[in-house]
This record gives C-alpha cells, structure tokens and sequence, in this order.
C-alpha cells in the first residue's frame, strides 16, 4: 500500500521513529522501509520535521494492541496506569505508583504480550548505593537486566542493574556531538558506559575524549563498547573525577551528566577548562529555581577569575510534577 513517509537517515531512523511514536504521528499499520542509507518511516501527517517526506509502497502490518487493551483492574485504576516508560535495549523499565504495585505482574505481562520487542520487563523501585543504580525487580519475560541499547548507529552494552542509563538523553546526545570542532580536546566527567564520549568521537572527531567514571562496571562496559563501535580517541579512566580531572591534559569541552550532583564538581571543571571552551552542566532543579542557580553558577566564576557567560539554556524533560532536567551550556571567555 502507499503511504506518506518520513525520509531519514538510517542511522537517525531509531530516534525519528520514537519521536513520531510519542508524537502520535506514527502509523501502526505500516512497515518501516530501508533502501541504502535511507529509511522510509511512514506517518499519518506531515510531522513538520526538518526531514523530506514521499509516498512510499510499503506493506501492511496488523494493528498492534496497546498494553491497556488487554489489561482488566478495579475501577478508577486503569487512568493511573503509565502513558510512558523507559525502553533501553529489550528491557522495558516500569515505574508504578503504589495503588498499581499489587498489578505489577499483570500490567508487565500485558507489556510483554503487546510489544513485540520488548523481552523483559522490570520494575523499577528507584536507584540505590553509591554509583546511584537502579533497583530493577524483574516482573515479566527472561530473567536479566543485560541489553544492548542502539542510540543514532552505535551500540551500547550494559547491564541496568549494575550501571546507570538513561535513554530519554539520546537526542541530548545527539545534539552535543554536533558542537563538537574537530581537534577538541573532551573530558567526559562521569561518563557511565559511553554514550555521551562514544558518539562525540564518533561524529565530532575530537583529538582525545576522556571518559571518567568511579563504577568499575561503568568502565567495564564502556571499554567493551569502545571496541564494539571501533573508537579510536577515547581514554577510560576510573576513579573519581575531583580526583582524576586535574591530572589530564585541559580540555576545551567537559560534559558534566550527573544531574544530582554535577553542581558539585562545577569548581574542578571551571579550574581545568580551557580559555573559550564549553561546560556542558546538568541538573535537575525545582522549576522556579533556575534563575537563582544561574546567579550561584556566575559568583562561582567570579571567584575562580573566570569569565562566564551563559550559551543555551535548556530544559531537557520533565524529572517529577516540580522538578525538570537542565542543561546549562557555560562559555568561558
């Protein structure tokens, strides 16, 4: 049949297609096309993406359930279900509410039933320990928390028990590589399995990107993934990186992805960068808070003699109903 599509690149293909998905802009009904490096997405409407669209023949897929159609509990609990959940590889990781915990076999069944690829379900009861893991109970499908995650062409391997990742940041990903000059120098400061450093040395063709992180499994995994995505200028470091940042080479562009406490790290990164490089800071802040961290950021490089200024300011999603994720991109001049 023909249908309206999307045409992308294949390497973008996997994230287009979730931004379609949550978009509602997905058809359910037909298959996805590849021809060479393009793939052809089809859609109900253009999406208005920066992307061409066409007519493309494509087969016909039978319509997939959603998970709720095949869900049956008491009254008032089926509007308390999640309209969202983190998919990292084959693992879908729910968060539920206490009222849905006695259902959570039945609510994670009905995911494995209704998505083809999802192969285990767990659940998730918040992170835990010093390396802020999550606490993953399987509910659902095979027993393990190991995956491999596909984020823009590259591979990540991890175990989500053992190590901290986050699948909503590949397009964040995504658009730091695209800053990256040729010949940068990048420090990666709490790196976790590489999918900020690999994809930056992938796209952005630094000199040297130094991925630091304190987990040994982090590290571990991201000596495989090195190898596994054939990168070349990416130097795995374990230790903590108030410990480790000051002993490396300076660098004109540090990523600092530790949303709770990256803050804390702010006065090694201000002391090590480069003149005009670029401190890429996360955080997670009340939503009414941001102009106030903003005026602690920029006393914080008055006393290190820095000259700041601040670049693009963004929120990057929803953390909780008060509190959203920040990415505070800082030049210094």
């Amino acid at each position: 049949m023909k249908c309206l599509c999307v045409i992308v690149p294949r390497a973008e293909g996997e994230n287009i297609r979730k931004k379609l998905s949550e978009a509602g802009l997905l058809r359910m009904d037909a298959k996805i096309v590849s021809d060479g490096d393009s793939v052809f997405i089809p859609v109900t409407g253009d999406p208005g993406l920066d992307y061409q669209t066409g007519e493309m023949d494509t087969d016909e897929l039978p319509l997939q359930k959603h998970y709720t159609d095949v869900l049956d509990l008491p009254p008032g609990l089926m509007e308390l279900l999640p309209t969202s959940f983190d998919i990292v590889g084959d693992v879908f990781v729910l968060k539920l509410i206490d009222e849905l915990l006695p259902y959570a076999r039945d609510i994670a069944e009905a995911l494995l039933e209704t998505n083809r690829n999802a192969k285990v379900v767990a659940l998730d009861k918040g992170v835990k320990g010093e390396f802020r893991t999550r606490d993953l109970e399987i509910l659902a499908g095979e027993n393990r928390t190991a995956t491999v995650q596909k984020e823009y062409g590259l591979r990540y391997e991890m175990d989500l028990a053992k190590v901290y990742f986050s699948p909503r940041l590949a397009t964040e990903r995504k658009r730091i590589s695209d800053l990256v000059k040729p010949g940068e120098r990048v420090m990666d400061m709490f790196c976790g399995v590489g999918p900020f450093s690999i994809i930056l040395a992938k796209t952005g063709k630094p000199s040297s990107v130094y991925a630091i992180d304190k987990n040994p499994e982090a590290i571990k995994y991201l000596v495989e993934n090195i190898k596994l995505n054939k990168i070349k200028c990416v130097s795995p470091m374990l230790g903590d990186a108030r410990d480790v940042a000051p002993k490396l080479p300076r660098p004109d562009r540090i990523i600092m992805n530790l949303p709770h406490s990256a803050i804390d790290f702010l006065d090694v990164a201000l002391d090590i960068i480069n003149p005009n490089g670029t401190i890429h800071l996360y955080m997670i802040l009340e939503s009414d808070s941001l102009e106030m961290m903003e005026k602690g950021i920029f006393h914080l490089s008055q006393s290190k003699k820095k000259k700041l200024k601040f670049g693009n300011v963004r929120e990057v999603h929803t953390y909780s109903p008060t509190q959203n994720m920040f990415c505070l991109d800082l030049i210094i001049e």
